[in-house]
Formats: structure tokens, C-alpha cells, sequence
């Protein structure tokens, strides 16, 4: 058995040997498929990768955990109270950090206008864990102990004129619904998420909002939410429904806080399907015909092997080595390419700045990648291969079955 499958082998590599124009047209659609394949998926799941960051990394996270009321109606006069219990039910391995925030309305005014500003309250060391702000400063520093003052973007510092040191005026409602107005000095002016993030939201102590909104400064007593990154969606979701119904809270992943840019990242899921179905039948229609055509060619041989005797079985044998054979050689020839092509794409990106003429692409207050970095993932390749090999496979099936009943016909 071990002489007749090494004796089928070489045979099946001469017979690819001996069709070099034909092997090579195969060997050359099945490679540029596989590339093509690859490649597209790699830039999809690159770009939504991006696209993912974008909204997660600023203050949205992965995760949040919301105080009921607040998640209904995002009212702020009834926060939750932050306890040991609370920081219990996050204390577990697949949850990277978290920051408590609550959010006050305010609204700025100054010599040069007025405007709605968000007005965050956290603890600034675990907010720099979790969203890393203050990695992206153009004037001043992040605060490390809660000092009293306000990080604002840049956006609102170039629209106000301000520079770190400035005090602006902050006007907003109290619980008891009394308008306030408080001077905070500016700390720090970030640069960071897109022209609308920076010009929406700023940061201060969560002890300063405790004390504008409730009167009271107990560091830590009161949250809204809760913000939590993980290492992605799947791998959280247990634990976060787990955290959510230890501390009472209501779940929001960040494609339900930002369902635009979720249903965006659903669209480009079906792009992916949809184009990895226009390839497999055109990968089908290519390799189908020419082997047809390569095994109706050696009919004659094939009877002449059927009237000596040989099996059937053998000459499946032999039709099943050379599409191995073939599926070997387009698998290496497309690895090839594609590690030049993913290597290079890597480092310099897929550039869109054309489109973007210059200006910074935004959608639903994020800013957009305008240079796509191709992603290449195991699922990716295996999938491709996969079907690859599938096809080809089906391909010298059909074609061999479809030879040897002719063959068997006659004789």
C-alpha cells in the first residue's frame, strides 16, 4: 500500500508537471483568491478594529455600568452609591480597570461666549488607568491627587482662549434646582478623540461634583457609572453581567451607547460576507472548468488504465494527490505574497487623506481613522485555507468521477 501511494505521488506530480500552463493558471487563480480573501478581510477587521478604539478608548470604555435611573433618563440627582461591595464585583481578572465617574451639565461662559460642557468627575488615577488622557496633554499635566480644577479640551481652550492657569466660570443646577456658579482653574489641556469629544467634555474631581450637585465631598461616595475595559466584548460579557447583578446596576455595552458607530461595524461585517461570497464563486467557476477540461483531456489514459485493471480507488488515489499537489503550491505561493503584502500594509497604512481633504474624519463625536491598518488574524486564514482546500478538493472530485464513468462506460 505504502509503494503504491509513493508510486500514485510521483505520478500525480508529473502529471501536474506535464500541464504546466494549466497547473499554472489553477495554481495562479486559487493564490490570487486567497489573497485577494485574505486581504480584504485583514483591511475590514483592521479598520473596525480601529474604528472600535476610537469609540471605546476616551470615555465610553468597553463597558459601563449604570446607575438605573441615570441609565433611563440619564437624570444625575439620584447616583449610586459607590461601596466596597461595588469595588468587590469588579475585582476579577478579565476586567483590565474601571473608572467611577459622575456627570454634571454645566455651562461655560467667558468674553468670548457661552457653551454646554459635559462636566465629568472622576478619580483621576484610575481614569488615566482606564482611558490614558492624560497621555495626550498639549499644555499641562494630568492630575494625580484629585487637585481641585478642570482638564478641558483643546477645541474648548482655543473657542475660550484659555491656557493652562486660566480660571473659567462654571454655571450649572444644583439638586435643589438652584442655578450655581463656580471659578475653576484650568490643569491640564488635552488633545485627544476627535474636534466634537474635546469640544463636549471636561474633567474634574469627582469630589467637586459631589459638592456642586449634593453639597457633600466624601471622596468616592457617589457614582452615575461606572466606566470598564476589558480585553474586548466576548471576553467580558459574563463577567460584566455577573458585576451588573452584584451591584444592582444596568449593563451598557459601547455599541449600545454608541449604536451608530455599532451599526457601522455591522455593516462592514456584512461587507465581508457578502465580498467573501463573490469570491468563493468566482474561485469556484475558475478552478471547476479548467480541471474539468485537464482530466476530459486524459480520458484515453484513464480508459486505458480502467481495461489494464486498475482499480477505481487508485485513480481517485491519484486525482486526490494531485489536488493536494496543487493545493500545496497555491497555499505557498499565496503565504508568499501575502506576508510581503501584510508586512508592508502594517507599517504604512492604507491612507485615505484624500477623502478627508486634509481634515479629520468624524462620526457620532469620534474621530476616525484616516489610515487603515490591515489586522490579520488566525480566523482569517483558516477560514480562507479552508475553503481553499474545500474547493479544490471538489473540483478534482467531480472531474475524476465524472472521467472514470465515461472511462467505465466504454469498457
Amino acid at each position: 500500500m505504502k509503494t503504491t501511494n509513493s508510486y500514485l505521488f510521483k505520478l500525480a506530480k508529473k502529471n501536474v508537471n506535464r500541464n504546466r500552463g494549466r497547473s499554472f493558471f489553477i495554481g495562479l487563480s486559487v493564490s490570487l483568491s486567497v489573497v485577494m480573501a485574505v486581504w480584504i478581510l485583514a483591511f475590514f477587521d483592521g479598520m473596525n478594529h480601529q474604528i472600535e478604539k476610537a469609540v471605546v478608548v476616551g470615555n465610553v470604555g468597553y463597558w459601563q455600568l449604570q446607575e438605573a435611573n441615570y441609565a433611563d433618563t440619564t437624570d444625575p440627582l439620584s447616583p449610586r452609591v459607590w461601596d466596597a461591595s461595588f469595588e468587590k464585583a469588579l475585582q476579577d481578572k478579565k476586567i483590565l480597570s474601571y473608572s467611577p465617574e459622575l456627570v454634571l451639565d454645566g455651562y461655560l461662559s467667558g468674553p468670548y461666549g457661552n457653551a454646554a460642557l459635559q462636566v465629568v468627575g472622576v478619580d483621576f488615577a484610575l481614569h488615566q488607568k482606564t482611558m490614558d488622557i492624560g497621555s495626550h496633554l498639549d499644555s499641562g499635566s494630568w492630575p494625580t491627587n484629585n487637585e481641585r480644577g478642570i482638564v478641558i479640551g483643546r477645541e474648548t481652550a482655543e473657542r475660550f482662549q484659555y491656557v493652562v492657569g486660566d480660571n473659567l466660570v462654571m454655571n450649572f443646577q444644583d439638586a435643589k434646582g438652584e442655578l450655581r456658579s463656580e471659578l475653576l482653574p484650568v490643569l491640564a489641556i488635552y488633545h485627544h478623540n476627535g474636534r466634537t469629544f474635546e469640544r463636549r467634555y471636561a474633567y474634574v474631581s469627582g469630589d467637586i461634583v459631589e459638592e456642586y450637585l449634593f453639597g457633600v465631598a466624601d471622596p468616592r461616595t457617589m457614582i452615575h457609572r461606572v466606566v470598564v475595559m476589558t480585553k474586548d466584548l466576548p471576553s467580558g460579557q459574563e463577567t460584566m453581567e455577573q458585576a451588573a447583578r452584584t451591584s444592582k446596576t444596568e449593563l451598557r455595552s459601547w455599541k449600545q451607547i454608541n449604536p451608530e458607530m455599532g451599526v457601522v461595524l455591522d455593516f462592514h461585517e456584512g461587507l465581508i460576507r457578502f465580498f467573501f461570497i463573490i469570491i468563493a464563486i468566482t474561485v469556484t467557476v475558475t478552478i471547476l472548468t479548467p480541471v474539468s477540461m485537464l482530466w476530459q483531456e486524459r480520458l484515453g489514459e484513464i480508459r486505458m488504465m480502467s481495461t489494464i485493471g486498475v482499480p477505481r480507488k487508485t485513480i481517485w488515489r491519484l486525482g486526490m494527490f494531485e489536488a493536494g499537489i496543487m493545493t500545496l503550491l497555491s497555499a505557498t505561493a499565496a503565504s508568499i505574497v501575502l506576508i510581503i503584502i501584510i508586512s508592508i500594509n502594517s507599517k504604512t497604512g492604507i491612507h485615505f487623506r484624500e477623502l478627508a481633504q486634509g481634515q479629520g474624519l468624524e462620526r457620532a463625536g469620534i474621530q476616525l481613522p484616516t489610515a487603515i491598518y490591515p489586522l490579520l488574524l488566525a480566523k482569517q486564514l483558516f477560514v480562507t485555507y479552508g475553503f481553499v482546500v474545500f474547493i479544490m478538493f471538489l473540483s478534482y472530485g467531480f472531474a475524476v468521477r465524472s472521467v472514470v464513468k465515461k472511462a467505465e462506460a466504454v469498457t
